[in-house]
């Protein structure tokens, strides 16, 4: 059984956004079976308030049986969370079926949305003031990842919803996530800017999700990973040979250039 307090499971690659900086758009798009979303589920301690989050590399709501998920995480006796992209919203529908919900949001420019590949913005803060307005402002959480535009607008707006939760995340540098800028970036599209974090030289290195099992991650297929920051499942092996390499002092493939490493 499975103890951490939360556990994320990405229930889909398929989106109808195309993020600049997301490295899920170079993933084969398909959704997780149910059979696999089972398994998953019967492996977490029921009853035990851990929080499960259907999110990932996609739009979760896009997945066909999204609310079959959900239900079935609450009959399991645990809390269910979703961050949605905010396009796909029945604010009475997340109201009722939810205790809490994250809304993606980057920037009010609509044109720097779009440019960044996030279409309709005034549908989509039409749709978060509309779950502020049904769930209250305390069981709504904005996410935004920073890449380099100007946010200061985006707290002010936050702010005067009355949202308590603003979740700011710098880009990611992990080697797998680079690949895929620079790809983006080759391709035309808007320039993605990154402040390098030079590797930490360290006596041991060390991670938290790993000292801590606060968290565990199953993506598509449903593997179980430590966190949701291995991109490259290929390089990954197991939670117990990620610890074994940095015991060695040493970095695993699998976590070059994160930022979680101390």
């Amino acid at each position: 059984m499975i103890d951490a307090r939360s556990v994320q499971i990405e229930v889909t690659t398929i989106c109808n956004f195309d993020c600049h900086y997301c490295a899920g758009r170079d993933m084969e798009q398909r959704h997780m079976d149910m059979q696999v979303f089972a398994r998953i589920l019967a492996r977490l301690r029921p009853f035990t308030g851990m929080t499960v989050s259907l999110q990932g590399e996609g739009e979760p709501t896009l997945h066909p049986a999204f609310w079959d998920m959900v239900r079935a995480v609450r009959n399991h006796g645990l809390r269910a969370y979703t961050i949605t992209n905010g396009t796909r919203v029945d604010a009475a529908q997340f109201a009722a079926a939810l205790p809490s919900v994250g809304v993606s949001v980057d920037t009010l420019d609509a044109e720097e949305a779009r440019r960044m590949g996030r279409y309709n913005l005034p549908k989509v803060l039409a749709n978060l003031e509309s779950l502020v307005a049904a769930m209250g402002p305390k069981r709504v959480t904005v996410h935004t990842v920073q890449f380099g535009q100007d946010i200061e607008p985006l707290r002010a707006y936050v702010g005067r919803l009355g949202v308590h939760r603003h979740i700011v995340q710098p880009l990611q540098v992990k080697d797998d996530y680079v690949r895929h800028y620079d790809r983006q970036s080759a391709g035309g599209g808007q320039p993605i800017r990154l402040v390098p974090r030079a590797a930490p030289v360290l006596e041991q290195y060390s991670c938290s999700f790993l000292d801590q099992p606060r968290m565990r991650y199953y993506d598509i297929d449903g593997t179980e990973m430590p966190c949701c920051f291995i991109k490259d499942s290929g390089v990954y092996t197991s939670i117990d040979d990620l610890r074994q390499t940095l015991a060695r002092r040493q970095v695993p493939q699998a976590c070059a250039g994160c930022r979680e490493l101390r």
